[in-house]
């Protein structure tokens, strides 16, 4: 009985009154700052983690989940049997395909640059990267003299489908006394684009027994594998690793790219805190909002305590007060952020310039976990912000309160 008592009281001072109306609205403000909050942090975490999970698929999708090379940078001969080695010891392996890696420069008609290219099979490779999902132009092929590279780096090359690339490798020292660099012709036979840069402008792809024979190489330099599950990659990495012994060692697409991912999880703490500021400002609105109530209800809380109401049940009154302001403030901040993220994520209303973002539209992705982080953590701080003028509504006596103009 006391209970709804106590919330009956906190909810007819928080409704406008003519005496009180300035207080009220005092509340109302408090509230929509708890709403704004509400609805910031949600759209911002939300935001997070859509450019992280956006960046991370772009990141598996140009990567192998984890690659076997050579600590020494040798040559690995018989990449099929010793790929068939690691896939026996580890079942949840579910492809391979064999790569070379090499820094090399590239000239077309007008341009001259250096940049990395990969050779590859591209049939056992459709199984263990996603590039072939990415061609803008051309096919995800590779013959003997076709080429396949970024679609930044065709710009910057001015290329298109059937132009001609020249690569040649590089020199040391050592090298230059016994003749010139090796050259190979190319024709452009396909542009990618995956939205990250470095891949874009960076990357060539050329068939493995072309980069063979233009490095005089008869190995590859590693060998790619896909799993089941890319978020444990690190996990058979260090497995195939400890396998195979040493030289060889394993490297997964986690550690590859440590930088960026450390990087994203900084900036969600980042963003959080700094959005939090919000929901800070409301609760101090909720505390100057209280104690504005306490002085204009300072007779009603003495006669409220002379008719029995006990100093809990007066800090429970403002307690409930605080609480209301917070729970409505999250509770519509939460509706209008969620319903803002899931228009976003069906309809993708908001745009972004691709030619500056890696994504064309505004990527979101909620997860509920945040949400309740952010409800939780937000009716918490309104909850304390109603302690000290709680508090000094209970302490007052009952016959100074009522004799109090």
């Amino acid at each position: 009985m006391n209970l709804r008592l106590e919330l009956k009281i906190a909810w007819r001072y928080l409704g406008a009154q003519r005496r009180s109306l300035f207080v009220s609205l005092i509340s109302l403000f408090s509230m929509c700052g708890v709403f704004i909050g509400t609805f910031a942090l949600i759209v911002a975490l939300s935001a997070v983690n859509g450019f992280e999970a956006e960046v991370t698929h772009q990141m598996i999708g140009k990567d192998a989940h984890f690659e076997v090379l050579n600590l020494r940078g040798e040559q690995i001969f018989h990449p099929d049997s010793i790929a068939k080695l690691i896939m026996q010891n580890d079942k949840d392996i579910t492809a391979y395909s064999p790569f070379i890696i090499y820094k090399v420069g590239v000239s077309s008609k007008r341009v001259n640059d250096g940049v990395v290219v990969y050779g590859i099979d591209t049939e056992t490779a459709k199984n263990v990267i996603d590039l072939s999902s990415k061609m803008t132009v051309g096919d995800f092929n590779l013959d003997s003299s076709s080429i396949i590279l970024g679609s930044i780096l065709a710009h910057r090359l001015r290329v298109d489908i059937g132009d001609k690339l020249v690569l040649q490798t590089f020199q040391s020292p050592d090298e230059i006394m016994g003749g010139g660099p090796r050259m190979k012709q190319f024709i452009v036979g396909g542009i990618f684009e995956t939205g990250m840069y470095e891949y874009d402008g960076n990357l060539l792809y050329v068939s493995i027994a072309s980069l063979q024979k233009l490095l005089g190489m008869t190995g590859v330099s590693g060998i790619q594998f896909k799993v089941k599950n890319p978020w444990k990659s690190d996990v058979h990495a260090e497995k195939a690793g400890s396998f195979m012994g040493h030289p060889y060692y394993a490297t997964d697409w986690k550690n590859k790219n440590q930088t960026l991912l450390k990087w994203m999880n900084y900036e969600k703490f980042i963003v959080a805190a700094i959005v939090s500021l919000i929901v800070l400002i409301a609760a101090f609105n909720i505390i100057s909002s209280l104690i504005m109530v306490v002085v204009d209800k300072t007779r009603e809380i003495g006669i409220l305590r002379s008719m029995g109401l006990s100093e809990g049940s007066i800090m429970r009154v403002f307690i409930s007060m605080g609480s209301f302001i917070g729970l409505f403030g999250s509770i519509l901040g939460g509706i209008a952020g969620l319903g803002l993220c899931i228009a976003q994520e069906r309809t993708h209303f908001i745009k972004l310039p691709a030619d500056v973002y890696m994504m064309p539209f505004f990527p979101v992705q909620v997860q509920m976990m945040d949400v309740a982080a952010v409800f939780v953590i937000g009716n918490a701080l309104c909850i304390l912000a109603t302690i000290l003028p709680a508090w000094k509504a209970s302490a007052m006596k009952p016959v100074r309160a009522i004799r109090h103009e």
